[in-house]
């Protein structure tokens, strides 16, 4: 189950340290799309482990199909 709240821009911290503070509230008070932070992470650990391609400036536009 998923709520929505409006809590004031004053009282916001004093409420999020209240929920965490409940054992069975989970708090994603992030403000990006956790399906982009996945991608993000996955593509980091990818260039970590060189399992990347690199393609020359000049090679860009007719690989994109631009010529």
């Amino acid at each position: 189950m998923k709520v929505t709240l409006d809590i004031p821009e004053n009282k916001y911290q004093f409420f999020i340290e209240l929920v965490k503070s409940l054992n069975f509230v989970k708090v994603d008070d992030s403000p990006y799309n956790p399906e982009f932070v996945a991608k993000i992470e996955k593509s980091k650990k990818e260039f970590k482990n060189n399992e990347f391609t690199r393609v020359k400036q000049s090679e860009l536009q007719d690989l994109l199909g631009l010529e």
